[in-house]
């Protein structure tokens, strides 16, 4: 049923009121009781957000969260009608606003992102899996991978150390996030750039690892040989313990 002009109209009013806090009367609301509707969308979105980020919430302390929130709530968002959206939201606003520079906290915008992806992994789609056997050579065999993963890069190790030691520690970082078979949970890894070289190789070329193990002593400045096969099977029998490598595909 399509609203009336005048149903909209006072719609945006409380909207605008619940994220400004400018008072305005309004019909249908008891004058002194708006305060109410505010405090209540407010607990809403705050609590919401608290649980989104935790460590965050953890590193900045109290003050200085509020003020990221009481921010993000009076400059018009959250837009999205979806609750559990409002994280992305709230990390792309201070993003975009460059929070983290104005209030000396450079590793703001990685560890919003990080907590962020958690989320996103765990409600991702489910991605059709590939068939797959259990026994194989992880050299000589082509692996089959956990498809519901993503990987993220960040300029501060947000994911492997403190905030108040990642601040000190500007760099170029991977973090490997997946949803683990069967329970859904997230899991993540730390990654060289030359593992990920490698993941994303495989995962392009579909072959086993013999097949571009040139190519990667190459891009690593090293020989091939026994030491890069221990080096790539102790790493790819990480992933396989760990569930990001399901097993080995039929031949």
């Amino acid at each position: 049923m399509k609203l009336r002009k005048e149903t909209i109209e006072i719609q945006e009013q409380l909207g605008a009121y619940c994220r400004t806090g400018i008072e305005q009367e309004l019909p249908g609301i008891t004058p002194g009781r708006i305060h109410h509707y505010r405090r209540l969308i407010s607990n809403v979105v705050n609590d919401t957000l608290r649980t989104a980020f935790p460590i965050t919430v953890a590193a900045l302390g109290d003050e200085t969260w509020l003020l990221l929130v009481e921010d993000f709530f009076s400059a018009g968002v959250p837009q999205t009608p979806q609750v559990w959206k409002l994280p992305l939201e709230f990390y792309q606003f201070h993003a975009s606003r460059e929070s983290g520079k104005r209030l000396n906290l450079p590793f703001l915008d990685d560890l919003l992102y990080f907590e962020w992806m958690e989320i996103e992994i765990h409600t991702m789609p489910d991605r059709p899996y590939p068939d797959f056997v259990n026994e194989g050579d992880l050299l000589k065999d082509t692996l089959a991978f956990n498809p519901e993963y993503e990987i993220v890069k960040l300029e501060y190790p947000v994911h492997t150390h403190p905030v108040r030691e990642a601040r000190e520690l500007k760099g170029e970082y991977f973090s490997l996030l997946y949803r683990m078979p069967e329970s859904g949970n997230v899991q993540f890894l730390n990654l060289s750039a030359l593992n990920v070289y490698i993941i994303t190789r495989l995962q392009e070329e579909k072959v086993p690892l013999n097949e571009i193990k040139n190519e990667i002593a190459r891009v690593a400045g090293i020989e091939s040989g026994r030491y890069l096969d221990d080096a790539l099977t102790k790493f790819s029998g990480d992933l396989l313990e760990r569930k990001m490598i399901l097993g080995f595909k039929e031949k």
